[in-house]
């Protein structure tokens, strides 16, 4: 059976989603947004009196966390009928389900040592460099317009208010050289993205210096860290520094949605 979750089962999500990228992802919406919100929407599977999958639906995207007890056909359909731009999943869920994944991108977990690298923590003068920054090094992450930006800064400055998101960087002068961004926080884990550099600045040390300092930040609060790898240039940053390959994750768009 599957049931619209309440504030009341915030509790026992968080327990069942703490320990992977997906849940946390799920998790830090729920902590963010609560449950009653027009762009937020959070079903619970529920089989005999425990969670088993918990389906999260952010705007047109929906994230999606199973145990293999969970009723997967019924998710399935569930799905279905719900619509969206795109499904994110484990690849053992994208399978439990039934799907055909449009792209399957590599998850990663810190294992290594941060060592004692330090970055600043950015305030709210360097946001629409970073945001800059990012969309000019990683393509299709941000667009490039003041509407997409502004809605980006609402929500981003919404989540870090409440320990959910935060920035990072190295600048010199005002300018930031390197940046990297947490899109999801919970109290156990935190999932890394926004990491880029300015061209000028590529290969001298400052990307992984960057993120290093972000990793021991958040390990010295007791998080997991965890990190999607775009391609394979960003695999081999990441396995360089000390990241190891957690599971990897299934994106799926809508036209697979009855294949």
């Amino acid at each position: 059976m599957l049931k619209i979750a309440q504030e009341n089962d915030l509790d026992s999500v968080s327990q069942f989603c703490e320990g992977d990228l997906s849940g946390t992802k799920i998790l830090c919406y729920c902590l963010a947004y609560g449950f009653e919100r027009d762009f937020f929407s959070c079903w619970l599977n529920i089989v005999g009196d425990e969670i088993k999958g918990v389906v999260a639906k952010f705007y047109d995207t929906v994230t999606v966390k199973i145990k293999d007890s969970c009723e997967a056909e019924e998710i399935r359909r569930f799905c279905d009928m719900l619509g969206y731009s795109e499904i994110l999943c484990s690849e053992s869920c994208c399978e439990a389900l039934g799907y055909i994944a449009s792209k399957t991108k590599k998850a990663y977990i810190f294992r290594g040592n941060a060592g004692e690298y330090t970055a600043d923590n950015l305030d709210e003068e360097y946001y629409k460099q970073l945001y800059i920054l990012i969309s000019e090094a990683i393509p299709g992450s941000f667009r490039a317009d003041r509407d997409s930006y502004l809605s980006w800064l609402s929500d981003f400055t919404f989540r870090k208010q409440r320990g959910l998101a935060r920035s990072m960087g190295i600048s010199e002068n005002g300018m930031l050289h390197s940046c990297v961004m947490t899109s999801s926080e919970t109290e156990h884990s935190a999932i890394i993205s926004g990491v880029a550099c300015k061209s000028t600045s590529r290969k001298t040390g400052l990307g992984k210096k960057t993120v290093l300092s972000a990793v021991r930040e958040l390990e010295s609060e007791g998080k997991s860290v965890y990190v999607i790898a775009l391609n394979e240039s960003a695999e081999g940053f990441y396995e360089h520094i000390g990241f190891e390959l957690n599971e990897r994750i299934c994106f799926i768009s809508q036209s697979e949605c009855f294949n």
